[in-house]
């Protein structure tokens, strides 16, 4: 006899490795293709899935594109450079990849299933309700926020253990970058809690879904917070224009320079795993999970009966679709704007989102103990925002850090002027 939700979590466990698995080869040829498109080029479109051997003439749009590159990586040299810390050098790539495999372990796919039971010879399972998660546990997404700050352990790690000055200097950035934007985000999912007054995923998606504030997507309630979060998955996942632990320009390649063949793909495996686990986390805190539309409830909250399971696929493939439209959306803003400055990515952390999502916090509590309506959360975000698009520019800026160094004789400070 099983539990049936050990036997539901053990199905989503081995169905999400291995799409999230499959889904990063992808999302690597879907980012090359949108950069492509980008600069108005074509991108990847001849290598097929025949590698050489199999009778297909057909160039299958470049799809076997992905699948070639991770041949390439497994046959590749493993060089280990003599000067690095070898044990710590190893350790450092599985320390990025594992944070990334369980991070999406109480993401809520498909919401709550009245399972019918199940009896095939042995595997005897009698019908219950779950929930379609691999973890359902009650503190959800302090969950998520605790994991997915540990990866940022193993990318430190490998710049130190790289004994290499670019890597170093790479590492550096990454610890900074971290303790910089770990307090907006935190502070998001503080003021999604007390909106919410729930830590359980499963059940902020339900709130969301229209059994509580109205039916009202999180980004409805909070839009400021929702452009802040994600600014804040862009910097947590390293990605541009928040890449500044890796930047190519002036880092030759930042923490992962020594690194090669496996070990330097799992630095980028992790990088697309913990995008996936970002966008799931911004759909279950603002644009409620499963549900299809906002400010209506058309999907039961409960899927049961003979349906049950086709509500459970189709309130996976809505999440998925969202899951899917964030990374595009994150690819877009990788190739349009360009990489900031670190001062730059400094100062908007600490005098630009910090102190925003403090102001939030302090009126979303003024906001829930007098219990005031639903529109008021937006009218704040709202003033908020307009408050700091004001205030802003009248705030001290300090040194100027980008100013001309004069050198005698130069066009910036000719003779006449030096004398």
């Amino acid at each position: 006899m099983f539990d049936a939700q050990f036997f539901v979590s053990f199905v989503v466990i081995m169905v999400v490795v291995h799409v999230m698995l499959i889904a990063c080869a992808y999302l690597i040829f879907l980012e090359r293709k949108i950069c492509a498109w980008t600069q108005d080029r074509i991108g990847p479109n001849r290598t097929n899935l025949s590698f050489g051997v199999l009778p297909i003439a057909h160039k299958n749009w470049g799809l076997g594109q992905a699948l070639a590159d991770g041949i390439k990586l497994l046959l590749k040299e493993d060089y280990t450079p003599p000067h690095v810390d070898r044990g710590l050098f190893l350790l450092a790539p599985v320390l990025v990849v594992v944070p990334a495999l369980i991070g999406w372990a109480v993401i809520p796919w498909g919401g709550i299933w009245e399972f019918p039971g199940l009896s095939f010879g042995l595997l005897q399972i009698e019908p219950s309700m779950v929930r379609v998660a691999a973890a359902p546990i009650s503190i959800g997404v302090v969950y998520i926020l605790a994991i997915g700050s540990l990866a940022v352990y193993g990318v430190v790690l490998g710049a130190y253990a790289s004994n290499n000055k670019y890597a170093f200097f790479g590492g550096v950035r990454a610890t900074a970058q971290m303790v910089s934007y770990e307090i907006p985000m935190g502070l998001c999912v503080l003021i999604a809690i007390l909106t919410y007054r729930h830590t359980d995923a499963g059940m902020i998606v339900h709130l969301q879904a229209g059994s509580g504030l109205d039916g009202t997507w999180g980004i409805f309630l909070h839009p400021l917070l929702a452009v802040i979060f994600f600014t804040c998955v862009l910097a947590e996942c390293n990605r541009a224009p928040f890449d500044l632990a890796e930047a190519e320009a002036e880092l030759v390649g930042g923490y992962h320079t020594e690194y090669s063949s496996m070990k330097w793909a799992l630095f980028f495996l992790g990088e697309y795993m913990h995008m996936i686990t970002g966008c799931a986390f911004f759909c279950v805190l603002f644009l409620g999970g499963w549900d299809p539309l906002p400010f209506m409830a058309e999907l039961p909250v409960v899927a049961s009966g003979i349906l049950g399971p086709v509500v459970v696929l189709l309130k996976v493939m809505i999440f998925s679709g969202k899951i899917t439209f964030l990374l595009v959306l994150m690819m877009w803003i990788r190739w349009t704007l360009p990489r900031l400055r670190f001062d730059q990515l400094m100062r908007l952390a600490w005098q630009g989102l910090i102190p925003i999502t403090l102001v939030v916090l302090l009126v979303t509590g003024i906001l829930i103990y007098f219990g005031a309506p639903v529109w008021t959360f937006l009218l704040a975000n709202v003033l908020v925002a307009v408050g700091a698009a004001v205030l802003g520019p009248l705030l001290p800026q300090g040194q100027p850090v980008n100013r001309k160094v004069p050198l005698a004789g130069s066009r910036f400070c000719p003779p006449a002027e030096t004398a």
